[in-house]
């Protein structure tokens, strides 16, 4: 992987690297399962791309003085592939003194405990498929060569550029995205993966994540099991088709410029999420980030940071950073929190309507597409 993509050198700040209190009321809400589903004796906290470990550590810091709850806690379980990001997570977390175990991949999470599992900005990264339909039906957006350089060289994609929609983003780069001249089996199974995918005008556009919907799966079989998950991103209750872009330095830059350079992302499809769950009733939400943090308090823990501070412009440095997690013309409402429990709807969830993800997704596709303009 490239440089520290995290933090203020790197291309984006998370919800955690913001302040302390985002991951301590995670943590809270994770206890709280624990405690509503009895007390299990054997737990796992399980995190989906931990980054530099700083949600982990805010969550450990905040539970551990729960001494029946840390003495349940076997074992911290990352699914991380990057060794660098291991490295740090490691040094960050031993300090804890709860055995650190790694996986590639979450079907070699063990399920031999209470998991509870938590998702912050992970389903965002995963790699996407841009579909397009056409008059003859759907057809992938492809990335080849310029136009030019497809007649020189004779691309080896079976491509067809005539039908490319204006709409589709050129840039500067000899990179370009087009559309394939013929459907595929891939996309026909992608098509038939959502019932709300069917009947989509002549047109649309969509972004869809087969690797979202594994894993998706996955963690409501894990849960199934006994535990609790929780998944925040951006996105909504409905696809996008225009959400894929790249991040660098904390600004938008075209997709193309540089490959490799820059942190590449879309909007998650909360409702893609949801059926791809095992069982049905697994998922309760969606709340914004801002009414998940109200809800779970933020205001009171802020309160008491401001209290401990060492001084002034330390006090105005947590409020202003919990302000910025809860402001409503930006993270707080750009980022969505879903749960994912076997039981009963969980508080803060109570008041969120889940039939209402389907009602707002008739209503937002008829809208164009959002996308924050600035990766927080």
């Amino acid at each position: 992987m490239k440089g520290d993509i995290f933090g203020t050198k790197g291309d984006f700040i998370t919800s955690p690297e913001i302040s302390q209190a985002f991951g301590e009321l995670v943590g809270i809400w994770l206890l709280s399962r624990w405690l509503e589903d009895g007390k299990p004796s054997k737990v796992q906290l399980v995190e989906l791309g931990p980054g530099r470990g700083t949600l982990m550590d805010d969550i450990l810091r905040a539970t551990r003085g729960f001494k029946e709850f840390a003495s349940s806690l076997t074992s911290v379980t990352f699914v991380e592939t990057s060794e660098q990001l291991r490295k740090k997570q490691k040094e960050k977390l031993d300090k804890y003194g709860v055995p650190l175990n790694w996986h590639d991949r979450i079907d070699d999470v063990p399920q031999d405990a209470y998991s509870l599992v938590v998702a912050h900005e992970f389903f965002d990264a995963l790699p996407i498929h841009v579909l397009q339909k056409t008059e003859r039906g759907f057809r992938e957006v492809l990335i080849g060569l310029d136009s030019t350089t497809l007649i020189k060289n004779r691309s080896p994609l079976d491509i067809d550029t005539t039908l490319a929609s204006p709409t589709l983003q050129r840039t500067s780069s000899r990179l370009n995205f087009t559309l394939s001249a013929e459907s595929s089996p891939v996309t026909s199974v992608l098509i038939a993966s959502s019932p709300r995918f069917a009947n989509l005008p002549t047109g649309s556009r969509i972004e869809v994540s087969p690797a979202s919907f594994k894993i998706a799966h996955q963690v409501g079989s894990l849960v199934e099991k006994g535990g609790a998950a929780l998944i925040v991103d951006y996105g909504g209750p409905r696809f996008f088709g225009n959400s894929f872009r790249a991040f660098r330095k904390h600004k938008v830059v075209e997709v193309f410029d540089e490959p490799g350079s820059s942190d590449l992302t879309a909007n998650v499809d909360f409702a893609y999420l949801k059926e791809a769950m095992s069982q049905p009733g697994l998922c309760h939400g969606l709340l914004s980030q801002r009414d998940f943090l109200l809800k779970m308090g933020i205001e009171v823990r802020c309160n008491a940071l401001m209290r401990a501070a060492v001084d002034d412009e330390r006090r105005k440095d947590i409020e202003h950073s919990v302000k910025r997690l809860v402001d409503p013309l930006g993270m707080g409402t750009q980022y969505q929190v879903m749960a994912v429990t076997p039981k009963e709807k969980p508080y803060p969830f109570l008041e969120a309507m889940d039939n209402g993800m389907e009602r707002r997704e008739a209503v937002a596709e008829k809208s164009a597409d959002s996308a924050p303009t600035k990766k927080d």
